[in-house]
């Protein structure tokens, strides 16, 4: 058995520098970041910046070249004046926020504040207003938003990813109301996770072997799916249209619709069986016709629970 260190046997400046040549000879060429550093290293990243300055001085000192190691920008004022128009120009009504534009410079938001001032004095300077305060949502209206990101990414949306299109509710939203974005997720899940109102519950027609008309919805049963159910739905379809097979995942323009198979307009029932994802294309093209195919799920796709 072979036994290495876990650590250096010296700590001269020799051997720091050449532990990170090391390091970035062991990635074969790939990018070496001060995560992947951390990682791979027998220093922490820390030493070497106490050492010699910086992480950026460190590199230079190794002669790592920037196509490995990239270095962080410089960012001026005129850079970011004309990230923030061209963001505003591209999302024409959305609000401007600090995330969203750090997001897009490739820069932690605290570097934005740290290096020209408050936020809102800068977007002021550019001539865009700032990003309303005080604005009250509903649980409603913030679950609705993460069920939105979850069908638009295909995945559990990130906390970052709230300030950014198309989100419609900001992050301090859920954290002003939960405490924190884990917790708003939390919320939301046991929402999903609730006995779908209407559903399960709604009566089923009397099986018939004679030929009958099309029987007329019971108006007390709603038209509407919850919100429970439609994430039941796209879940079990994997946020895809089950017939094209488009997903907002690949085409960022793809708009998912949970849609009834038999009509409700004809009779057809707020439940699970009744129930599939379609793109809006797909869903324009069937109209109001009664189709007898049920929703082309994957066969490894994983089958929605009955609650």
């Amino acid at each position: 058995m072979k036994f290495d260190l876990k650590t250096l046997e010296e700590y001269s400046d020799d051997a720091l520098l050449a532990e990170l040549r090391r390091v970035a000879e062991t990635l074969k060429g790939q990018r070496l970041s001060i995560d992947r550093f951390n990682s791979l290293s027998r220093v922490h990243s820390t030493t070497l910046r106490y050492r010699f300055g910086s992480w950026r001085a460190s590199l230079e000192k190794a002669g790592i070249s920037e196509e490995i190691a990239p270095r962080q920008r410089v960012l001026s004022r005129a850079q970011v004046v004309q990230c923030l128009r061209d963001f505003a120009e591209r999302n024409a009504g959305a609000s401007v926020t600090r995330d969203a534009i750090a997001a897009q410079l490739g820069v932690h938001a605290t570097t934005l504040t740290r290096r020209f001032g408050k936020w809102e004095n800068l977007l002021a300077a550019v001539g865009i207003p700032p990003v309303p305060l005080g604005r009250r949502y509903t649980d409603e209206e913030c679950f609705e938003n993460i069920l939105a990101l979850w069908t638009h990414y295909g995945r559990q949306p990130h906390f970052a990813e709230l300030n950014q299109t198309p989100s419609t509710v900001g992050s301090k939203a859920y954290v002003r109301r939960w405490g924190g974005w884990r917790k708003a997720l939390g919320a939301f899940v046991r929402r999903v996770n609730e006995t779908e109102q209407g559903s399960e519950t709604q009566p089923r027609p009397e099986e018939s072997s004679a030929p009958a008309t099309p029987p007329v919805p019971d108006l007390a049963v709603p038209r509407s799916i919850n919100l429970s159910l439609r994430y039941t739905v796209l879940s079990r379809d994997r946020f895809r249209c089950v017939l094209c097979g488009a997903s907002p995942a690949k085409d960022v323009a793809t708009e998912l619709h949970v849609d009834h198979i038999t009509p409700w307009s004809r009779g057809g029932l707020n439940v699970t069986e009744n129930l599939r994802t379609l793109c809006l294309r797909c869903n324009l093209g069937k109209g109001s016709r009664i189709e007898n195919a049920q929703p082309s799920v994957a066969a490894d796709a994983p089958q929605a629970s009955r609650r």
